[in-house]
C-alpha cells in the first residue's frame, strides 16, 4: 500500500492562506452572493410578489376586526422589503402593486379596479413616497455596509498576505498560492500575481507599484467591468506591492546575513591561520638569521659565501613575509595603532634601502630628494615598513637590470615618495585589487603573497597618509605615497 503523497510547498501555502478566513476559501465571500441575489430579476420579482400577497393575506384576515383603511397600512410592509432590498424601481413597482391589490380586494366598490376618490390617490402616494425614501435610506446603508465588509475583507487579505509573505520561505511561492485569493476578495474568480510588469496596460491586470516603481502584476479572469479601475482593486494593489516589495527586502536581507556569516567565518579563519603561521614561524627564523650571521665570521670560499648570502636575503624576505604577516593580522584587529613623531622623509627612504640591501651592495635604486622638503609626522617603524614593501615590489616586478627610482618631494601640504619601476605594469582593472590582501595582478611567474601592497595602504591610512597607484605611463608601474607634514595627520 502505497503512502500518501507529502504536501507540496505551494500546498501548504495555500492551506495557511485559507484556514485562516473561510469566507475566502473555495467558496464567494457572503456579500458577494448577495450582490447577486439582488442583481436577479426573477429573484426580485418573486420576492415583491410574494410580499405583496403576504399583505393582502394579512389585510384580510384582520378586515372584520378592523377598519380596511387603517389595515391597508400592512402594504406598507411589502414597500419597505422590496425598496430596502431590490432598489427604488422594485419599491415603486410593489408600492403600485400593493395600491391595485388594496383597491381591487378591499375598497368599495370591491373587484373592480376604479380609483374614485383622493383617499385613494392619497394611498397610492403614500406607498411611492415610502418606496422612494426607504430604497434610498436603504441603499445608503448598503452601500455602507458593502464598503465596510469590502475593507474588512481587504484587511483580512492584507493580513493573511503578510503572514504567508513573512513566514515563506520563498516569496515567488507565496505569491503563487495568494493570488486567488486577491482576486476573490475583489469580486472576481480566480487571479495570478506575477513579479515584474509589462509598460502596456492589459483588458483584467492590475498594475501593482510602490511610490512608481513598477513592483508587479496581478492578472485577474472572471471580474466585473471596470474592476480593474475600481477604488478598492486600487486599495489592494497598493497593498500587495508593498508586501511584496516587503518580501523583496526580506530575501535581500537574508542573502546579506548569509553572505555576511560566511565572510565572518572566512575573517576568524584567515586571523587565526595568520596568527598562528606568523607567531610559529617568527623563532626558527631568527635562529637561521642568528646562524647566518655566525658564519660571516667564519673562513669560507667563494661558493659558501654566496650560500651564505643567499640564505642572509631569503632569511630576511621571509621575516618581512612574517612581520607582513603579524601587521595584517594586527590592522584587522585594530591593534597596530602608530607612535607618531616628527621624522626626515630622506633618512626613512634610506633606512628602507638599507635594510633591503643589508647584505650586499645597492645598485638598483636611484634616490632623488628635491629641495626643501618639510618633516613628516608618522611612526617610524611603520612608515619604514611601507617605504620597504613598496621598495621591495618594485625590484620584484623590474627586470634585474633595470633601475628603480625614488622621488621624495613636496606637494598640495604633503610628501610624496614616489617609486617608480621598469616592469611590465599593471592593468587598469587590477589598479585596486592590488591593495587588497592576498590579491595579485596578473604575473603569477613572480613570487609572493599579496600581502606587501595591503600592509603598506593600511599602515599609510593609520599614520594619516595614504598610498596609491598613479596613472599608467608608457612603460612600468608608479606607486606614490603621500605622508602629512602637520600633527593633524590627514592630505
Amino acid at each position: 500500500m502505497r503512502a500518501p503523497a507529502e504536501p507540496t510547498t505551494c500546498d501548504n501555502l495555500c492551506m495557511v492562506a485559507t484556514r485562516t478566513d473561510g469566507r475566502l476559501g473555495p467558496s464567494r465571500p457572503v456579500s458577494a452572493r448577495l450582490r447577486d441575489a439582488r442583481s436577479s430579476r426573477l429573484s426580485a420579482l418573486v420576492a415583491s410578489a410574494a410580499l405583496v400577497v403576504g399583505s393582502t393575506l394579512v389585510v384580510g384576515a384582520l378586515t372584520p376586526e378592523i377598519p380596511v383603511r387603517s389595515a391597508g397600512v400592512f402594504y406598507l410592509v411589502a414597500v419597505l422589503g422590496a425598496s430596502s432590498v431590490y432598489g427604488v424601481w422594485w419599491g415603486l413597482a410593489t408600492s403600485l402593486a400593493s395600491a391595485l391589490a388594496f383597491n381591487f380586494f378591499f375598497l368599495p366598490p370591491e373587484h373592480t379596479l376604479v380609483v374614485n376618490s383622493s383617499s385613494d390617490w392619497l394611498a397610492l402616494a403614500a406607498f411611492a413616497v415610502t418606496a422612494v425614501v426607504t430604497s434610498d435610506l436603504a441603499a445608503r446603508e448598503r452601500a455602507g455596509r458593502d464598503e465596510a465588509a469590502r475593507r474588512a475583507d481587504e484587511a483580512a487579505l492584507g493580513e493573511r498576505l503578510a503572514t504567508v509573505i513573512a513566514t515563506a520561505p520563498n516569496l515567488d511561492n507565496a505569491l503563487a498560492a495568494l493570488g486567488d485569493q486577491a482576486a476573490r476578495t475583489l469580486g472576481a474568480t480566480q487571479g495570478v500575481i506575477v513579479r515584474g510588469s509589462s509598460p502596456f496596460p492589459r483588458p483584467g491586470v492590475l498594475p501593482l507599484e510602490l511610490n512608481g516603481r513598477p513592483i508587479g502584476e496581478l492578472r485577474l479572469s472572471g471580474g466585473a467591468p471596470g474592476l480593474v479601475e475600481s477604488q478598492p482593486a486600487r486599495r489592494v494593489a497598493r497593498q500587495l506591492a508593498g508586501l511584496i516589495a516587503l518580501g523583496e527586502e526580506r530575501e535581500r536581507r537574508m542573502r546579506e546575513e548569509v553572505n555576511a556569516k560566511a565572510l565572518q567565518r572566512s575573517d576568524q579563519l584567515k586571523t587565526a591561520l595568520l596568527r598562528a603561521v606568523s607567531h610559529d614561524l617568527r623563532s626558527p627564523l631568527q635562529a637561521i638569521a642568528a646562524a647566518a650571521g655566525g658564519l660571516h665570521y667564519a673562513s669560507l670560499d667563494a661558493e659558501e659565501q654566496e650560500l651564505l648570502d643567499t640564505i642572509g636575503s631569503e632569511t630576511g624576505r621571509m621575516s618581512r613575509m612574517v612581520e607582513n604577516l603579524l601587521d595584517l593580522s594586527r590592522l584587522t584587529a585594530g591593534a597596530l595603532p602608530p607612535v607618531a613623531d616628527w621624522l626626515d622623509p630622506r633618512e626613512l627612504v634610506e633606512a628602507a634601502m638599507s635594510e633591503l640591501f643589508r647584505d650586499g651592495p645597492q645598485n638598483r635604486v636611484r634616490l632623488v630628494v628635491m629641495p626643501e622638503v618639510p618633516l613628516v609626522h608618522g611612526d617610524g617603524p611603520q612608515l619604514q615598513r611601507v617605504v620597504v614593501n613598496v621598495l621591495e615590489n618594485a625590484l620584484k616586478f623590474s627586470p634585474a637590470d633595470r633601475p628603480v627610482d625614488v622621488r621624495v618631494a613636496r606637494r598640495d601640504g604633503a610628501v610624496e615618495i614616489t617609486v617608480s619601476d621598469e616592469g611590465s605594469g599593471v592593468a587598469a582593472s587590477d589598479a585596486e585589487r592590488i591593495f587588497e590582501a592576498f590579491a595579485r595582478g596578473d604575473r603569477t611567474d613572480v613570487p609572493g603573497s599579496g600581502l606587501g601592497l595591503a600592509i603598506a595602504r593600511g599602515l599609510a591610512r593609520a599614520n594619516g597618509g595614504d598610498l596609491w597607484l598613479a596613472p599608467p605611463a608608457s612603460r612600468g608601474a608608479t606607486f606614490v605615497l603621500s605622508l602629512p607634514t602637520t600633527a593633524r595627520g590627514g592630505r
